[in-house]
């Protein structure tokens, strides 16, 4: 305790705000003096006259370093003063003007000086320090006063402290006195009831007795309470013998004396009590019981091997019928022993099957057979708990099923050999004369659209997915996706691409269309459009069957090209065959004497067959053809082809004169008119498109033979005509037309000098035209058509090998556009 109180001056508001004050004044005089002094020194020499206004010499300020933002508004003020060369006239006046303004400011400085040296006066700064002391003194007076409450309050509340801690010990010492008593009375209690088989006044006594033991161990210490607590353990282990032997008799029964199951089930409660070890135990006892006999059963012989796993689940079924009709209402429900039965039950026989597997290899049959009642027993043990079959395992990847998964390569295998079988009566040199026999069998008025072969192929395909999925979705389905993608690479090379090979010896050159050969390309191509359509959606709904994992490696992209290449096959052979029946007419074309004739009369004999057999041949296709579509494509290639034919043959036939050029002016106008009708109108874009190509090509080879049949007198005339017609300044361009018109080459040389002459005023000609790529001396090769005048830069392929997936372009691919193309055009 303090001996003397000091006294606790009062600070009050006004001394604070007293002291604030004069600190605050005497900081921003000093403040303000400072500022006034760098600036007269910045902007000063030291003579007093006005500063250079270089930079270097600008004074340093800031504690020594460079003031960049006072010189840039220094020199800014000087630019302002001083903008040019005239004012530099009124220099004095600024000087003078700056003079009086350093005046004015050292006049300042004087002023804040004299503030600063009378606010510096030492009375007052004593003032301000003996505030604050006193300031520091009434703190620790504060600081002193705190502790010694702390002090007293300390001794005020220890004794109630005490009596909180007296309280707390006696309340347990009572509270462990009575369930000591509690404990004995229990203890008796159990101790009376051993000889006898209540159960449930025995369970209630042992779980009393257990309960009230656990927070009184810490006496077992002393020898007294030591003994009550081994006379319980004893009690307990003869508890533990007598309800063995209880269950023991449940277990396996006298017939003389069978259980009472009442006294089971009371017993049940007293295994609750005695522990989850014990209980297991048990749970683990019952079921070895229950299923020895499985074991004895299934462990050797004829019943083990693979194809009596049926007869496993019937048996367990009648096993879980007996368990819920008798069993179920016995035991606590909390114990799930129908949960554990099925749990040790799946992994008996999951073992099993793996050592089955492990010894023998099972046919298809055999393997579907076990995994479908496998997969039967296991949905229907999920439906009994309403949950996953993982679920009332409680084990993941412990299903039975599981175990086949590895070996779901059997089934893909079968079906391997399944689809060979199948398809092996259309393969190699049989496919030939059954799509022949084919053709030949259907009637006219409902002929065959696909191949049969297809559709079984397709009708297997979806079976065996079906089937598939009900067993597995991952893996083994991934594997039976390859088995499909395999078939039909094979279906395509072995089935519909060797059915179009055939010797040459059979190729007729008579004018007449080869009809058998017509029908059986419609037919390919109609199968393998319908392969290409329904392998697509083939690939969709394995891609929504199968699992996430696997769903990117599954693609028929590589079969759905080799497809469109049989599709671009079939439709080269109709080509070819139109080709041929158009044939004899080219030659007719060759063998006219075009120079010879005197007059022109109408349509020539062979515009008559060739436009005869063009629409005899379309009309069978268009018969045959099952997507219309593909009529587009074809007659993209038949106007390519004849057109290209009909050139060729023109050219050959030189020189052709006036008239001839008339003749064949007219014959071409009736070529266009047939060819126009190969597309249906109906179709106005697709039809717009392929007119508008039909027009261009046949246009320019009216064209030149306007230029033919024009004569060469005057030949100033005739080269304004070519230029007009043409419009190109070629010089051997024009040298083709000579040569087509029969020019002699004496008058030649005169029309090339002129050519020359005219072309080289006119700017407007190009360079080339459609005449630069006329070969004069044209030979009929396989696959023309594709460089036709008609259908340029389309890149339609004729191969018909199959693809390989690399990293370059494939032969079909071009053509997959131009099927693109076409359809789009039909809708």
């Amino acid at each position: 305790m303090r001996t003397q109180e000091q006294p606790i001056l009062p600070l009050t508001a006004f001394r604070r705000a007293q002291i604030h004050q004069i600190l605050t004044e005497y900081g921003d005089k000093e403040v303000r003096a400072s500022s006034r002094s760098r600036q007269y020194e910045s902007d000063n020499t030291a003579d007093g006259g006005p500063r250079d206004l270089r930079l270097h010499t600008l004074p340093m300020i800031n504690g020594g370093q460079d003031d960049r933002s006072d010189v840039i508004q220094t020199m800014e003020k000087l630019r302002r003063l001083i903008p040019d060369r005239e004012s530099l006239s009124s220099i004095s006046q600024h000087q003078a003007a700056l003079n009086e303004e350093i005046v004015t400011i050292k006049s300042e400085i004087l002023a804040l000086k004299q503030e600063l040296l009378r606010d510096q006066d030492p009375e007052r700064m004593q003032l301000v320090q003996s505030l604050i002391g006193q300031l520091i003194q009434q703190i620790n007076i504060i600081r002193e006063k705190a502790a010694e409450a702390e002090a007293i309050v300390k001794n005020i509340t220890s004794d109630i402290q005490r009596l909180d801690i007296a309280k707390r010990n006696l309340t347990g010492a009572i509270t462990a006195v009575k369930r000591w008593n509690m404990m004995l009375q229990a203890s008796q209690q159990l101790k009376q009831l051993l000889p006898s088989r209540q159960y449930e006044q025995t369970a209630n006594s042992l779980s009393a007795v257990l309960h009230l033991s656990v927070p009184l161990r810490p006496l077992a210490a002393n020898p007294s309470a030591a003994q009550v607590f081994q006379d319980i353990q004893e009690a307990q282990m003869q508890i533990k013998e007598k309800v063995s032997q209880e269950l023991d008799g449940f277990f396996i029964p006298n017939p003389n004396h069978p259980p009472n199951l009442n006294f089971i089930k009371e017993a049940c409660l007293v295994v609750d009590v005695l522990g989850d070890d014990y209980r297991n135990h048990i749970i683990d006892k019952y079921i070895a019981t229950e299923l020895r006999d499985y074991r004895r059963i299934f462990s050797a012989g004829e019943a083990a091997q693979i194809d009596n796993f049926a007869r496993r689940y019937a048996w367990f079924r009648r096993l879980l019928k007996t368990y819920d009709e008798e069993h179920a209402a016995i035991f606590p429900p909390a114990w799930n022993l129908g949960k554990c039965l099925i749990t040790k039950f799946a992994e008996s026989t999951r073992s099993d099957l793996v050592s089955a597997l492990e010894r023998e290899k099972p046919n298809v049959n055999v393997l579907l057979e076990t995994w479908q009642s496998t997969t039967e027993w296991e949905s229907q043990m999920a439906r009994r708990y309403n949950q996953p079959i993982d679920q009332v395992l409680g084990i993941s990847n412990a299903t039975i099923s599981s175990a086949l998964s590895s070996h779901f390569h059997i089934f893909t295998e079968a079906q391997d050999a399944a689809l060979s079988g199948m398809l092996s009566a259309y393969r190699g040199s049989k496919s030939r004369p059954s799509l022949e026999g084919v053709s030949v069998m259907d009637s006219g008025e409902s002929p065959v659209a696909i191949l049969p072969s297809s559709t079984e192929l397709f009708y297997f395909y979806a079976q065996t997915l079906e089937q598939c999925g009900r067993y597995t979705t991952g893996k083994g389905m991934k594997d039976l996706a390859d088995v499909f993608r395999k078939w039909l690479r094979i279906y395509s090379d072995d089935v519909l691409i060797a059915s179009m090979k055939r010797p040459e010896s059979r190729r007729s050159f008579d004018g007449r269309p080869n009809v058998q050969e017509i029908r059986n390309a419609c037919l390919t191509l109609n199968t393998a459009d319908y392969c290409l359509q329904t392998s697509l959606q083939l690939e969709e709904r394995l891609k929504e069957t199968i699992d996430e994992a696997y769903k990117d490696q599954v693609s028929f992209e590589q079969e759905q090209e080799q497809f469109v290449g049989v599709i671009s096959a079939c439709l080269l052979v109709l080509q070819k065959e139109l080709e041929g029946a158009c044939e004899p007419a080219f030659a007719a074309i060759l063998k006219t004497p075009w120079i010879n004739l005197e007059n022109v009369s109408g349509r020539s004999a062979y515009v008559v067959d060739l436009v005869g057999s063009i629409k005899q041949v379309a009309e069978l296709v268009k018969e045959r053809l099952e997507q219309k579509k593909y009529m587009r494509s074809f007659a993209d290639r038949a106007a390519g082809a004849i057109l290209h034919r009909f050139t060729a043959a023109v050219i050959k036939s030189r020189p052709l004169k006036k008239i001839g050029a008339e003749q064949i002016l007219l014959d071409v106008q009736a070529v266009k008119a047939c060819l126009l009708e190969l597309v249906d109108s109906s179709s106005e874009k697709s039809y717009a498109i392929y007119s508008k190509l039909v027009l261009k090509s046949t246009g320019q080879l009216e064209t030149l033979l306007k230029v033919v049949l024009a004569p060469d007198d005057p030949p100033e005339g005739f080269v304004q005509n070519y230029c007009l017609l043409i419009g190109d300044k070629s010089f051997s361009n024009f040298q083709k037309v000579l040569d087509l018109k029969g020019t002699p080459r004496g008058n030649q040389q005169k029309l090339l000098d002129i050519f020359l002459s005219v072309t080289a005023t006119q700017d407007d000609l190009q360079d080339t035209s459609f005449l630069t790529q006329l070969d004069m001396e044209p030979e009929h090769k396989t696959g023309q058509a594709e460089r036709s005048l008609l259908a340029p830069g389309l890149g339609l392929k004729t191969g018909v090998t199959t693809p390989q997936r690399t990293e370059t372009p494939t032969p079909f691919t071009d053509f997959k556009r131009l099927v693109s193309f076409a359809m789009r055009g039909e809708t």
